[in-house]
């Protein structure tokens, strides 16, 4: 899934992650155990608020010509990338990784899959635009709130 990082602090908190499966752009992951490494995080998609969620959002780097960045996926038992959000960061996530009517003032929420539009209990965001993009198509563009 594509996902653009609008605007991330160039000092935000990112934590190494690992999952026993296939992880996508876009899914918020919940921290686990840190791994025998020392650095990275053993991780399982969810959307639970409660837990301590970070924003899946790996380097799409393939040396592969036919595979872009629309289509990567992070492999299962490779170390990955996942972002602590904060108050004011701003992403854009393709529309498919937004379940719910896509919408200018829509409330969203986490969920393992990206974001669902729903009623906000902590983390959440609003979508402050619809943008387009000549590849991905449409993206919801979302303000991160977390109070």
């Amino acid at each position: 899934m594509y996902v653009r990082l609008d605007k991330i602090k160039s000092t935000a908190h990112l934590e190494s992650i690992i999952a026993d499966v296939d992880l996508v752009n876009g899914q918020f992951v919940a921290l686990g155990a840190l791994e025998a490494d020392g650095e990275a995080r053993k991780v399982t998609p969810s959307g639970d608020v409660t837990k301590k969620l970070v924003f899946h959002a790996s380097v799409p780097l393939t040396y592969w010509e036919r595979q872009n960045e629309l289509d990567f996926v992070l492999e299962k038992g490779k170390v990955g990338r996942g972002f602590v959000l904060e108050e004011g960061d701003i992403i854009s996530i393709e529309k498919k990784g937004v379940s719910g009517a896509l919408a200018k003032g829509a409330l969203v929420v986490p969920d393992a899959n990206g974001f669902k539009v729903g009623t906000p209990a902590g983390l959440h965001g609003e979508i402050i635009a619809i943008d387009k993009d000549m590849y991905a198509g449409e993206l919801a563009v979302i303000r991160i709130s977390t109070k």
